[in-house]
Parts: C-alpha cells; structure tokens; sequence
C-alpha cells in the first residue's frame, strides 16, 4: 500500500511548514500567541485582557469590588472607582497598584495610574 503523504501545517508565525512528526519543534502555545501578537500589535489588547482577569489577584477583593480598571494604552492604566473615597484610595495605592501590576504583566507596562469615579466600577 503506498503511503500517503503527510499533511502539513500551517504556521501563523511564518517560520515555516511543519508536518505533525516535528511537534517537538512547536513553541509553547503562549509564547507563538505573544510573538504573533506583538507581532500584529495586539500585545496592549492581550495585556488589558490579562489585566481584567487577573484585577482582584492583583489588588485584592476589596479594591477589586469597588474599582476596576478601564483602558491600558501607552504605561497609562486608567482606573473607575465607584465613589470618590475609592478613588482616592486608589490615588494612595498608586505605586503598589503599579508595582503589583507589573510584577504581573512585566515591567514597565504601567508606568502610571488615573482614576475617576463611576458608579458601576465594581464586580
């Protein structure tokens, strides 16, 4: 019987057909979706997204209920609060916000925090 040819692979990262025999070459998956995102300039959206999942881990449950944050562009995380005693709160944690967000998401993605108050800025 003759043997059929293998099906290869498409590569998003452009490095290259891979046929299914060479997985072991394959990149984690989380490493080809950074490369391909920071690629296409997608690499602020995916680390808002992280940003947005991962709030409460990063500022607690407490903070997280009554904040959340709104937009992450340019090391500027802007932040709603739900009264004006949160926001200055957030105004006081400024540098451990910063710190914490950037232990998570890599260094230097915020570089600085605004805040303003909205009614619906809890979970």
């Amino acid at each position: 019987m003759p043997e059929t040819p293998r099906r290869r692979w498409y590569d998003p990262l452009g490095a290259g057909a891979m046929t299914p025999a060479h997985t072991g070459d394959i990149a984690p998956m989380s490493a080809a979706l950074h490369a391909l995102a920071t690629r296409r300039g997608w690499r602020s959206h995916l680390l808002a997204g992280d940003l947005l999942a991962d709030w409460e881990a990063i500022v607690g449950p407490q903070l997280a209920g009554h904040t959340a944050p709104l937009r992450l562009s340019g090391g500027v995380l802007v932040l709603a609060a739900s009264t004006p005693l949160w926001a200055a709160e957030v105004r006081q944690l400024g540098s451990v916000i910063t710190r914490r967000v950037n232990e998570r998401l890599g260094d230097g993605t915020v570089r600085t925090i605004t805040v303003s108050v909205r009614r619906a800025a809890g979970r």
